[in-house]
């Protein structure tokens, strides 16, 4: 009896231990309102990128959702609507896996959008895209590498005018603490593999959000002198669907509704998960502050690869190749 209640006290301390770790987080303090301001984020119809949103409008910014899911993304636009008042909000088509289709929004944008204040490049897929979604992208690149990656970078590339032209505009991309994971590699010398897929190291989560600190890290050197900052988020622990999918395709089904309970416990939810990006976007302590990487409404460690010049120009010089810019 007394090991069994060992056991227990060791498993509820280890949980509320976990909990402490992983589920609490700076709330963004900020009362700046976005009156005026044009904000577009990606994937800003689910989870995390929803919780931003909703906050963005409440603040009185014009939100433009860039989704490739209508349905969820209209859904989106009507819960906010409802939520802040604010029905300043658009939707516009957006497909990451596909480059074309990232030039197309591009063009659609500069052609309707005459500011563009925030940009936050949030969506994401993981490991689970490549049994839902397919191995590669219409360019033939790792799906993932593609959509978390490659589809911002060309996206926050052909965007770049703009947000020079509104001036003390943001650009935040959302990374992930995985990207802190020694196996997260950037290698470029090995051909296609039997698949077709170009780059095919260029593989994995970690690896696109390393790639997303390497990112933000060149876009502020590149950007240095103009009016426009760039930085890197990472949400913590959210029980959002790119984490719950993988647990819920692996575990049994029993386990899995065991596993699910505890870990939304001891993890954020969307809105906890948000308040980093929310952070980086409205706060006025970083009006000025750009190549930073931030967890938790506060600078956070980095990859130590994201902070070598030769890697991070090594990164973009290749993003550069394969997204057809050079």
């Amino acid at each position: 009896m007394v090991i069994f209640l060992w056991i227990i006290f060791t498993f509820v301390l280890l949980v509320l231990t976990l909990k402490y770790y992983f589920g609490t987080t700076r709330w963004c303090k900020s009362t700046v309102t976005l009156n005026g301001r044009t904000v577009l984020i990606t994937g800003g119809n689910i989870g995390i990128g929803k919780a931003t949103a909703i906050d963005l409008a409440n603040r009185g910014a014009r939100m433009i959702i860039a989704s490739r899911n209508k349905e969820k993304a209209i859904q989106t636009i009507k819960e906010i609507n409802d939520k802040t008042g604010n029905d300043n909000v658009r939707f516009m088509y957006l497909d990451l896996m596909d480059l074309e289709v990232v030039r197309q929004f591009a063009e659609q944008f500069l052609n309707e959008e005459k500011r563009l204040d925030i940009l936050i490049n949030n969506s994401g897929i993981a490991g689970w895209a490549y049994k839902t979604i397919g191995p590669k992208t219409k360019q033939n690149y790792d799906i993932i590498f593609g959509v978390n990656h490659l589809g911002h970078f060309l996206l926050t590339y052909l965007l770049l005018d703009l947000l020079k032209k509104t001036r003390n505009s943001r650009i935040i991309n959302v990374s992930s603490l995985m990207h802190l994971w020694r196996r997260a590699r950037l290698t470029y010398d090995k051909g296609p593999n039997k698949d077709g897929m170009l780059y095919p190291d260029l593989a994995g989560y970690k690896t696109s959000k390393l790639a997303n600190v390497m990112h933000s890290k060149m876009l502020s050197k590149i950007l240095q002198g103009t009016p426009v900052t760039a930085n890197s988020v990472h949400p913590g622990l959210a029980a959002t669907d790119i984490l719950m999918a993988p647990l819920k395709s692996v575990l049994p089904e029993k386990l899995y509704s065991i596993v699910d309970p505890i870990f939304r416990f001891i993890s954020l939810d969307s809105a906890g998960g948000a308040q980093t990006t929310i952070f980086a976007a409205v706060d006025e302590s970083l009006n000025s502050v750009t190549g930073k990487h931030f967890g938790h409404c506060r600078l956070a460690r980095e990859n130590k690869l994201a902070q070598e010049d030769k890697a991070c120009e090594q990164l973009w010089d290749y993003s550069m190749k394969m997204c057809g810019l050079t």
